[in-house]
């Protein structure tokens, strides 16, 4: 999957947004309703960083990641460390901004396939 980035509105201040994201109590699963229970473990955390299992279940497959989280006030951002489907080393960033009453979120995501076909290039047939 090549580079991308988006940027999204949310209702929310930043404060609050970041602190949804960097909320790593038992309760994520509940916050994320994408996440698998199950599949969630917290490996470390300390000010600033986490490092975690998540996932999630679907019909006889469980994608699962191990990532390490960095964050301050307005960053969050991801390191993958191990999973099913991506590479190790792939990154996403979440950027929040004060935006009128809510939040401005941008996002840059760097992720690469496990797999031959990566969505950058077709594969070739004869």
């Amino acid at each position: 999957m090549p580079k991308f980035s988006f940027q999204l509105d949310v209702r929310d201040p930043p404060a609050q947004v970041i602190g949804a994201m960097v909320d790593f109590s038992e309760r994520r699963p509940e916050i994320w309703p994408n996440l698998t229970a199950r599949l969630y473990k917290v490996h470390a955390l300390g000010p600033g960083t986490a490092d975690v299992t998540e996932g999630t279940a679907i019909p006889g497959v469980d994608i699962w990641e191990r990532v390490t989280y960095e964050w301050t006030d307005s960053v969050v951002r991801s390191v993958l460390i191990d999973g099913k489907i991506f590479r190790p080393g792939g990154t996403v960033e979440f950027r929040v901004e004060p935006h009128g009453d809510g939040s401005r979120i941008f996002n840059d995501y760097d992720r690469r396939s496990k797999t031959l076909w990566d969505g950058a290039s077709a594969p070739c047939f004869s």
